[in-house]
């Protein structure tokens, strides 16, 4: 058996620096918190082929004097503490002394500083043997840091790195964030000769987030300002319209240092509860003030991770803090507003109101007979027809039922009823009669009456053209469309152009983190707007299922086909049903809920007395 040895102190700076810098976007937030630390009103950084090859941060801080430079790339060498009690109440972001020593070791670095009061500046180069070179350099007054060839001595570590553009939007994400949590200092990101990303550093939270975000609806948000016990609860909730599919719009700030806390979420999204739809999250920026010592700091080696003395206390009070912002602001306009990441869920609502109404007036199945004889004082008799319609759908379900899965969708699809062909026949055959309130197409057959949802016939005919087809033609834009979108999330969207394509969506970079949508399929191409908020719904779809193009075929359905109150002509009409026809399932939408109601003649003729 091998004996126990002590590893060689460069190779234990390796194993080290594993756990201090994962990635390029590592190594900015090190160098970046550094310069916050360092009391610098401006930052830029600045990288090439996503940081893999050159990261470049400078400030105009304080500086590092020149006596200090050899043992600041020592482990464990800080000004920040220096007894055990210094670490229940840090006020820096940095203050484990690892940074600089863990960036050192796994890269080629060059620092550059020179103090306010000092007449000239110092350079430090790391050579590849560990030892340091240090000569006078000219500088103006703060520091820059210069690392390329990241993790060049650790190609295991190197393997293991994403592609650029992924690396890219990490560090888009971390400087979007960091600008955000310090709005008096002014960031500037460049990558690869482009300006991402900049902000002015006046201090005011909202300017910085018009500037990081780039987005219209950011004047609709609610302003927080509350005084808790512990010390202050600032920041800005979007409306429930501009929620995301994902939790990536929640920023939380704790004295100065962005953090994820399963803790915070819980109390702000329970503020929500009730404005939300089904996986819908709220878009929030939260700058928390806390006394130090009611807070620890060091519980994780990227200190992301905090735990609070009196949670239950925190919870409270940012539950309280987010629901009197959002009272405080008449949700009702822009609830009743189409919103932008909820538009599809809201028409599936409408229709289910709709389809329930028709069913109270026609109740041929026996779940429904309790609610008309309320509507009607009917008595309920002893036996009905039975009914195709698949499913019933009781008032009581729309609030608490859960959709179903994508993969319950498949099982629908590929399993219809065994009465499928004669479903189809009577879709090719029925006369049309016409539409009931330009919602409901009425088809009259050999057996009785059939009432179609036309939303719901559309959606179901869509959602098969998109799941079955790798590629949608497009329909070129007359006039093509601009969007507008924030830095990071430009990022996530040029990862993904391809797939976009593949979806007939026509979209092409215009300058900054704009983007020009050029083309849309046929069936977006006459619809309402298409907006930023579209856009990231497919986005988060592409990124957060196994089956992306199933849960996007059901989303793009449900916003393309005809809508309730939309007038169509009969050959419009003959189409559907053709259409629907040709379908491997004509019982239910991708949602599961009924396409057809059926009346029988014989419940007709029952239902006069015959």
């Amino acid at each position: 058996m091998t004996r126990i040895q002590l590893l060689p102190e460069d190779l234990a700076h390796k194993i080290a620096a594993g756990e201090v810098i994962e990635r390029p976007a590592s190594v900015v937030k090190e160098l970046v918190e550094n310069s916050i630390d360092a009391q610098a009103t401006n930052i830029e950084i600045e990288i090439l082929d996503g940081g893999k090859e050159y990261i470049r941060v400078s400030d105009n801080g304080i500086g590092i004097h020149p006596d200090d430079l050899e043992i600041a790339f020592m482990r464990h060498a800080t000004s920040k503490i220096s007894t055990v009690n210094d670490l229940f109440n840090v006020v820096t972001l940095g203050f484990r002394g690892e940074a600089l020593s863990s960036i050192a070791s796994v890269s080629d670095l060059t620092l550059k500083t020179r103090q306010h009061d000092s007449p000239k500046g110092y350079q430090i180069r790391i050579e590849d043997t560990g030892q340091s070179i240090i000569e006078p350099v000219g500088i103006s007054p703060g520091t820059t840091v210069e690392v390329r060839r990241l993790f060049y001595n650790t190609p295991a570590r190197y393997k293991f790195l994403k592609t650029s553009a992924t690396e890219r939007r990490y560090i888009v994400d971390f400087v979007s964030n960091i600008a955000l949590a310090h709005p008096h200092i002014a960031f500037k990101l460049v990558a690869d000769n482009k300006l991402i990303l900049q902000t002015h550093g006046q201090g005011e939270l909202l300017t910085t987030l018009r500037a990081v975000s780039n987005f219209a609806n950011v004047n609709k948000m609610v302003k927080l300002n509350h005084q808790a016990y512990f010390g202050s609860i600032l920041g800005y909730l979007a409306p429930p319209e501009i929620s995301r599919g994902n939790r990536q719009g929640q920023i939380t700030v704790l004295n100065g240092r962005i953090i994820k806390s399963p803790l915070i979420i819980s109390a702000v999204e329970k503020a929500y509860q009730g404005l939300l739809g089904r996986r819908q999250f709220p878009v929030y920026v939260l700058l928390i003030s806390m006394n130090p010592e009611l807070v620890d700091v060091n519980v994780h080696p990227t200190k992301a991770e905090v735990r609070f003395q009196d949670e239950q206390g925190v919870y409270q009070e940012i539950l309280t803090a987010c629901k009197q912002g959002l009272l405080s602001k008449d949700l009702s306009v822009s609830l009743s507003e189409k919103p932008k990441l909820q538009v599809t869920k809201q028409i599936e609502q409408t229709k289910l109101d709709r389809q329930i109404a028709v069913q109270d007036l026609f109740p041929w199945q026996p779940a429904t007979w309790e609610k008309v004889d309320a509507l009607f004082g009917l008595k309920q008799p002893d036996s009905v027809a039975d009914s195709v319609t698949t499913k019933t759908v009781e008032k009581e379900e729309i609030v608490v039922k859960e959709e179903p899965k994508p993969r319950e969708y498949v099982k629908q699809l590929n399993n219809p009823p065994q009465n499928a062909l004669d479903i189809k026949e009577g879709l090719l055959t029925g006369r049309i009669i016409g539409q009931l309130h330009q919602s409901y197409i009425l088809l009259e057959t050999a057996n009785g009456l059939w009432i179609l949802d036309q939303h719901i016939v559309h959606e179901r005919i869509l959602y098969e053209e998109l799941v079955n087809s790798d590629y949608q033609p497009y329909i070129q834009q007359i006039l093509p469309q601009t969007l507008q979108f924030s830095a990071k999330d430009y990022q996530r969207i040029i990862e993904h152009l391809y797939e976009f394509q593949g979806l007939g969506i026509d979209i092409e970079p215009f300058g900054g983190s704009d983007f020009l949508l050029r083309g849309l399929p046929q069936y977006l191409s006459d619809k309402d707007k298409f907006t930023e908020a579209d856009i990231l719904e497919i986005l988060d779809d592409i990124e957060q299922n196994e089956n992306p193009r199933e849960q996007i075929a059901i989303n793009l359905a449900c916003k393309g086909a005809v809508k309730a109150g939309e007038r169509l002509h009969e050959a419009e009409i003959r189409q559907l049903l053709e259409k629907l026809a040709k379908t491997s399932n004509p019982f239910t939408c991708p949602h599961g809920r009924p396409i057809i109601i059926k009346i029988e003649e014989q419940e007709i003729l029952r239902r006069f007395g015959r």
